[in-house]
């Protein structure tokens, strides 16, 4: 029997959280506001903050509405996370954008976009946030992608930053031991996220074919996903740094 709600405790810890408005950002917000953390979120889209400041109406969610990989949004979101948050617990690294396009038809602006979106937004906003995080134990989650270790045909932007992302997970989990802050990436499978309807519709053969191919036989749940990046931030995971961890349905041992 699987269990639905793994309960942990994060009262008066401070999160930071990207791309918070749909699929495993959404998730992830809901149990960690049910586990007692305060959390700080940015995502691009308006009606998602609205949404989300309507059915959590307390102080412990700070919303930022903008876009992570722009440079300016991004200061923004880092001085009101400064502002309010005394110290930072941990910090989940979610947003990114998929890229699917075929290898000789990639232009230099939309390698560019994937590239500060996916990485560079990541690498420059643990920058910003390194000395405000909790000097004891503190605890980063970059989400990764099977697809970087693993590689898909028409995927090789995406590939190309999330295969980078946990080459930065590993460099900075070294980097950052001695001040006591945990990296680690996951990467998930195919998810039923906000892009899941579009892919059956679009792409049904393959689609098919991702629950052929899965042991489990089944998409995962952005629950699921939630539940691991809990797991990682929480002190149940205190001797777990510099790996990425696949959460896939046994797509990668397949």
């Amino acid at each position: 029997m699987r269990a639905n709600n793994i309960k942990f405790n994060f009262n008066s810890s401070n999160f930071v959280l990207t791309g918070a408005g749909k699929g495993i950002g959404l998730s992830t917000l809901k149990k960690l506001f049910f586990s007692g953390a305060r959390v700080a979120f940015i995502t691009k889209s308006y009606s998602d903050i609205v949404q989300i400041n309507r059915k959590y109406k307390s102080e412990r969610i700070l919303s930022f509405c903008g876009d992570i990989s722009d440079e300016n949004d991004r200061n923004l979101f880092v001085r009101l996370i400064k502002k309010k948050m005394k110290k930072i617990d941990g910090l989940i690294n979610n947003a990114g954008i998929r890229q699917r396009k075929s290898f000789n038809d990639i232009s230099t602006k939309e390698i560019d976009l994937i590239f500060e979106v996916n990485l560079k937004s990541i690498f420059f906003l643990i920058q910003n946030l390194l000395e405000n995080f909790n000097k004891k134990n503190s605890s980063i989650v970059n989400i990764a992608s099977i697809v970087g270790p693993n590689g898909f045909a028409d995927l090789s932007g995406y590939a190309l930053t999330k295969s980078g992302l946990i080459g930065l997970t590993k460099s900075l989990s070294i980097e950052l031991a001695k001040k006591k802050i945990r990296v680690n990436s996951i990467s998930p499978g195919f998810v039923k996220s906000s892009y899941e309807k579009n892919f059956k519709k679009k792409l049904s053969k393959f689609y098919k074919y991702t629950l052929q191919r899965t042991p489990l036989g089944r998409w995962g749940e952005c629950d699921e996903v939630a539940d691991l990046i809990l797991f990682l931030l929480s002190n149940n995971s205190n001797y777990i740094t510099g790996n990425n961890i696949f959460i896939d349905g046994g797509w990668s041992s397949n």
